[in-house]
């Protein structure tokens, strides 16, 4: 079954032009990722055999990515190739360029055989394109798969128009509620700058318990924000979120954004997560800006190799495996009628948090888990109620769902 998915996916992948790479000293050297890596090549094809853990590729526009030689997505590919393996033992395989055909829906009918593909043979992938609406097919391949979707979208502004909102197709969250919003459980804007974000937005987001986070709060305590990909299915890391002087190559560039070393970081974030089964890394990259000493490009590379040393290292843990392992602690709240329960793992000494829906209905019951940290332990015990348990709470209650 396996050999007959790959033969499948092959189908909609251009292989990797490494004649257009201007150095490749990366094959000489048995340290580096591109000397180990399963690359869908025109003098080496991947076969229907070949197995890996994590399938990466570059998508376009309308047209293949390699036919633009200087492409940005095949400069990161290339500088990715020289960095160095840390995760000798994972198999990685580079499927190529994905053929997107000549229209909008070609482009999402493809990504969305190729995520589903991907997803139902257990790969984990992450995706380099230039288009934003990608996003939309790789929801829908995922909603075969996962019903309670959380998806976090990494970007400068909210992705979302507000009801009554002039249409504008740079939003692209609102075309994945309009198709898939029965099977989104929950959305995270993460690092927006409020000079780019409208108090309505806002508003929407909090009307519809969504969680959001300024780039002001990750730059006051990054480490607060890591239970928010511990429980994400899809990242999606647009470039727009990391200030210019960092990645340069990049659309209407903002002065203020992710320093290079906090994208990385969330992208570890990201990759360690049991759950994320997809890191989709979009950019707008103008043909008009030259990329100096190709610093977009390495940064981009860079925080691959985090999100894949995150995926390394990830710790199998809720909700690959029970809360069995966990420490459980029960803290009573003037203001809730039954007591709000804490898990903490032994082996990680990361926290969760449980949630008893308020919605009495029997055939629902079952408590909702999430990540939190320790810090909404301490809350709790404080007598404050913890803010990823309202959230998740109200969202039970009769009457206040989405």
């Amino acid at each position: 079954m396996f050999s007959d998915k790959i033969k499948e996916l092959l189908n909609y992948f251009s292989p990797v032009e490494l004649n257009d790479f201007s150095d490749t000293s990366y094959i000489t050297d048995s340290y580096s990722i591109g000397n180990g890596i399963a690359v869908n090549s025109l003098t080496n094809p991947l076969l229907p055999s070949d197995r890996f853990e994590v399938a990466i590729f570059t998508a376009g526009k309308t047209e293949p990515i390699n036919t633009r030689k200087n492409s940005t997505p095949q400069q990161i590919r290339e500088q990715f190739y020289h960095l160095k393996k840390n995760h000798a033992q994972l198999k990685i395989a580079d499927l190529g360029n994905l053929k997107t055909g000549t229209s909008l829906s070609d482009m999402l009918f493809a990504i969305h055989e190729v995520c589903s593909i991907l997803f139902n043979l257990n790969i984990n992938i992450v995706v380099l394109s230039d288009n934003m609406h990608l996003i939309q097919g790789i929801t829908k391949s995922l909603k075969q798969f996962e019903t309670n979707i959380n998806l976090t979208d990494i970007c400068s502004q909210v992705n979302l128009d507000t009801p009554g909102s002039e249409p504008d197709e740079k939003l692209y969250l609102n075309n994945i509620l309009t198709s898939y919003g029965s099977h989104i459980y929950n959305i995270t804007s993460l690092a927006y700058q409020s000079y780019f974000t409208t108090p309505k937005q806002i508003n929407y987001l909090n009307n519809q318990y969504f969680e959001h986070y300024r780039l002001g709060v990750i730059r006051k305590d990054i480490k607060c924000i890591e239970p928010v990909f511990r429980d994400s299915d899809i990242v999606n890391f647009n470039i727009s979120s990391i200030r210019i002087q960092d990645a340069p190559m990049q659309k209407n560039g903002s002065p203020n954004g992710l320093h290079a070393d906090e994208a990385c970081q969330l992208s570890r974030y990201a990759g360690i997560s049991d759950k994320t089964l997809i890191f989709h890394f979009f950019g707008n990259y103008p043909s008009d800006i030259i990329d100096q000493n190709k610093i977009t490009s390495k940064l981009v590379a860079q925080m691959i190799w985090y999100y894949i040393d995150g995926y390394q290292n990830r710790k199998h843990e809720y909700p690959k495996n029970s809360l069995d392992n966990c420490k459980k602690y029960e803290v009573q709240i003037d203001e809730i009628d039954f007591p709000i329960v804490f898990y903490k793992s032994y082996k990680t000494e990361r926290w969760w948090i449980e949630i008893k829906p308020g919605n009495n209905n029997t055939e629902t019951n079952e408590p909702i888990v999430a990540s939190c940290t320790e810090k909404d332990y301490k809350n709790a015990c404080t007598n404050e109620i913890p803010e990823r348990w309202w959230m998740n709470f109200k969202k039970t209650l009769p009457g206040l769902n989405k």
